[in-house]
């Protein structure tokens, strides 16, 4: 008996178009983007927009549209995405707009964030949560990027075959 690995298409020989990989690209710089920017729709962007705008908004922006460019890959060579890529795309995207609303700026006022302004305690409880949906954010667009890696390479299957011409050669007739 012989076992071989194969690839599975979801649809044999069936491609799409991608465009769930596309819509994916488009939210992943519109995250970014309001990550970076966003609070100068509020009249408080400041001096360390230019920071966020130069790390976060390029990490959320490269993992997230690599992600969207995978699922679109998958998607052209027949392959299926799992829900579960979706699921912490998502939750990464969701994540990064929440951060987005509780990521302080300087301002000529001071610390600001958008949900809380200037105010005391808020600012420090707005503060004080950015930092891990960042971490989420991140840690789960990274996720998201590996899982749609993975699906875009097709799923393996395991087959059995049977037959005596494998078990011939390891048997020496000498």
């Amino acid at each position: 008996m012989t076992y071989s690995v194969i690839r599975v298409r979801a649809t044999p020989g069936a491609s799409r178009s991608g465009h769930r990989g596309n819509v994916l690209v488009v939210a992943g710089i519109a995250v970014a983007a309001w990550i970076s920017f966003g609070r100068h729709l509020f009249g408080i962007g400041g001096d360390l927009t230019i920071i966020y705008a130069a790390t976060l908004g390029v990490i959320f922006a490269a993992l997230l549209v690599f992600t969207g460019l995978a699922v679109r890959r998958t998607a052209r060579r027949g392959f299926e995405t799992r829900a579960i890529t979706y699921a912490f795309f998502l939750v990464s995207g969701v994540s990064g707009l929440l951060l987005g609303l509780t990521l302080p700026d300087s301002t000529p006022r001071g610390l600001q964030t958008i949900i809380s302004g200037p105010t005391q305690p808020a600012l420090d409880i707005a503060i004080g949560i950015a930092n891990p949906l960042g971490v989420i954010g991140i840690a789960t667009a990274i996720i998201a990027l590996v899982l749609s890696i993975r699906d875009s390479r097709g799923r393996i299957t395991l087959v059995e075959s049977w037959g005596d011409e494998d078990d011939g050669a390891l048997v020496d007739p000498a």
